[in-house]
């Protein structure tokens, strides 16, 4: 299998040397296990720099045969206002909570989706059918819906390696920019994240801003399945721990003792950027210095500062400060034999940094938020005298609670912080941190990938499964295939109209009756209307058609021409009145919702409702009405934005059974619901059963909506006028 990795930019610069760090770092023992498996990678990326469009050809050549990688071209302005402008200057501070440096741009917006329109048509050149393609990161949310309108049966997946917000934080972004990142990112099999609060997050503001609901994670849109789960990214355990125990880098962590007086060793490894809290960290050591004068001339801070993005004005104006706090803290505490900080502002290789972390006795890891962390891991697997102090802000403190944790707005809490950790026993070190290595040996890097697969490879086929049962309403499968008569049960809501705010509002349009009259005029055709709505409901919109109608989940039957309804059952309804109240109760909690009463059943309706407050009570009820329904002559079944109680014995299943004919007929049954599943499970096997709808179902076929039902109604209108013609 191949797999076509999307990334902004690609593991190599554009001259060809490789990118430190980041991504590719990360990715690169699992693709070198995936290609020795006999798979192929292609990576496709921008470059970093505009290519002249008269050498794009070449350097393509040059850069798949060298590297296995697929430039994507953008022209320098659009990637400044795409990379600097919407990524850098909206979602990356957005999504990591700091409000204030958000620009809202139409402009900069329109060149995401064009950098993205871009990235998808490279993709699309050289995708082939059985490819996996994976996404990633924040700069590329749009990509997976776009390749998914192109190839519908796409094995897609996408990773945010950033925090996902919450929706109080997201909705600050305009709702047509809003809309358009959720749709766009609907479009993967797959959306990963690497902690579940992050996959809470994100399905919350799927609901608030969409109004879309998932089921355990699952995700129905435009007859797809996306599926929302957490992974916590890893490292690769093996390659740290093997070097870490090696004697060259024994060597060189001994000679950094020696170099360092055998001081005890801080350690703080971050990248220039305001998200990682690097001038509160060194606010904090100072602190510590101040208040635990005893460590003075004892300790030492190595910060490692790797440059980024060193042409934006406020980056500059970043390191300004850190360099200026460092000769603070120096000229303050420092003497001629002792220098409270080491400041080293360069990246370092992997071979010296190892080195440096198995020396650490405390490692600071204090952003302000972080996606996930990754230091935090490589230090932790890399030595096991030193002690991890992180921010509770990362994705990796959910992974490792044996670490001190810290809020890095609190100075206080982190200079006592690193008093702990450097006074801690050695004994207790080693006790925390073999619970943490051995919990990221077994979620390592690998894993990692290896469960994004799976879970994609497990949701595409889900997907190929539910495209099968879709069918056109005009499809010769769905016509007579005899001269058999003809049986037809339509549900009502969802099916032969769509939902309304109010149900009463929810009435035939005058073609669809028009056609149902026809329909009811062929002697081979019988049809039934099988709903949940109430005797009264039914009787004023079908009552002068010669329908089986069948009331509240089969409570009540009226056979064609009958003025009677006859019950199926008998009750005396003892639970109605105490479930009343309580439905009732959750009317009053919920604005927007109501109660509707029939002779058999209730329903809470909650459609109007605030889709956050309404979905959470509407849990809240299943669960308390689900604890109290045994032995109490009621059930309980959730619907499209209801609740419904109703008695013991309906049930739309049991009804058609009842009201089916003796003699042999071709039937049709079509619902879009959790009731409807009833008759589609009780029907004979020879039954045409037809969902409406994108929830799951035991339906052999699937429309897409009430408009296909319509059609189909004409086609068979039309097939049927051509057998009593003769001409067919």
């Amino acid at each position: 299998m191949r797999l076509i990795l999307v990334s902004n930019r690609l593991p190599v610069q554009w001259d060809g040397t490789p990118n430190v760090g980041g991504l590719a770092t990360g990715l690169a023992s699992f693709l070198s296990h995936w290609k020795t498996l006999g798979n192929e990678v292609v990576w496709v990326g921008w470059p970093g720099k505009s290519i002249p469009e008269k050498e794009q050809k070449i350097y393509s050549k040059k850069m798949m045969e060298e590297h296995g990688t697929i430039p994507v071209f953008l022209k320098q302005k659009l990637a400044d206002s795409f990379y600097n402008g919407f990524c850098n200057k909206t979602i990356w501070p957005l999504f990591h909570y700091f409000t204030s440096h958000c620009e809202f741009s139409d402009i900069t917006f329109s060149s995401y989706e064009e950098a993205n329109e871009e990235f998808a048509k490279t993709v699309k050149e050289i995708y082939q059918p059985g490819d996996w393609v994976w996404v990633h990161d924040y700069h590329l949310f749009l990509l997976p819906g776009i390749l998914r309108n192109t190839f519908p049966n796409i094995r897609l997946s996408f990773f945010l390696h950033i925090p996902f917000p919450t929706f109080e934080i997201f909705r600050l972004l305009p709702e047509r920019i809003r809309s358009r990142l959720l749709k766009g990112i609907l479009g993967a099999d797959l959306i990963g994240f690497h902690t579940q609060s992050y996959t809470q997050y994100f399905l919350r503001s799927l609901l608030r801003c969409l109004g879309i609901e998932n089921e355990r994670g699952n995700i129905y849109y435009q007859n797809h399945i996306t599926k929302a789960a957490s992974f916590p990214m890893g490292i690769n355990v093996e390659q740290f721990v093997m070097y870490a125990n090696s004697n060259e880098c024994e060597q060189i962590a001994n000679q950094i003792n020696v170099n360092h007086k055998n001081l005890k060793q801080i350690l703080s490894v971050d990248r220039l950027d305001y998200t990682k809290g690097v001038l509160q960290r060194l606010n904090a050591f100072e602190l510590f210095l101040k208040q635990y004068p005893d460590w003075i001339k004892k300790c030492k801070l190595v910060l490692v500062l790797v440059p980024s993005r060193t042409d934006v004005s406020s980056y500059q104006s970043m390191k300004r400060a850190i360099d200026e706090k460092i000769g603070s803290i120096n000229g303050s505490y420092g003497t001629l034999d002792w220098t409270p900080i080491l400041y080293q502002y360069k990246g370092f290789p992997f071979e010296e940094l190892v080195p440096l972390y198995k020396n650490t006795h405390v490692m600071l890891v204090t952003p302000y938020r972080d996606g996930m962390n990754l230091v935090a891991k490589e230090f932790l697997v890399s030595q096991k005298k030193g002690m991890l102090v992180l921010s509770e802000m990362a994705g990796a403190a959910a992974e490792l609670p044996e670490a001190i944790l810290v809020n890095p707005n609190d100075l206080n809490g982190m200079a006592d912080a690193i008093k702990e950790a450097i006074e801690m026993d050695e004994k207790e070190i080693l006790s925390r941190n073999t619970l943490m290595i051995n919990r990221l040996k077994e979620n390592s890097v690998m894993e990692w990938a290896k469960k994004i697969f799976d879970e994609t490879e497990e949701t595409t086929n889900q997907n190929l499964n539910f495209q099968t049962k879709s069918i056109s309403p005009t499809s010769n499968l769905l016509l007579p295939k005899s001269n058999l008569p003809v049986f037809i049960i339509f549900d009502y809501d969802g099916t032969l109209v769509p939902f309304h705010s109010f149900p009463h509002l929810a009435v035939p349009s005058r073609e669809l009756f028009n056609s149902l009259t026809i329909l009811s005029q062929f002697k081979t055709v019988s049809v039934a209307i099988i709903s949940g709505r109430d005797r009264k409901f039914l009787e004023s919109i079908f009552g002068n058609l010669p329908f089986h109608l069948v009331a509240e989940h089969g409570a009540w039957h009226k056979a064609p021409n009958q003025t009677e309804w006859d019950s199926l059952f008998y009750s005396n309804l003892e639970w109605k009145k105490e479930i009343k109240t309580h439905l009732e109760e959750f009317t009053k909690r919920v604005p927007g919702s109501f109660t509707e009463e029939k002779e058999y059943s209730l329903v809470w309706h909650y459609r109007n409702a605030d889709p956050d407050i309404g979905l959470n009570a509407a849990k809240e009820m299943l669960d308390e009405l689900s604890q109290i329904s045994s032995n109490s002559g009621f059930f309980v079944q959730r619907g499209n934005k209801i609740i419904e109680v109703r008695e013991y014995g309906t049930g739309k299943g049991k009804a058609a059974i009842k009201i089916l004919p003796n003699i042999t007929t071709e039937t049709y049954v079509f619902g879009d619901d959790t009731t409807d599943e009833d008759m589609f499970r009780e029907l004979p096997n020879q039954t045409i059963s037809i969902k409406i709808g994108k929830s799951e179902t035991i339906a052999k076929y699937r429309f897409q909506h009430t408009d296909e039902v319509h059609v189909w109604i004409q086609n068979l209108i039309n097939y049927l006028k051509k057998v009593n013609d003769g001409t067919t």
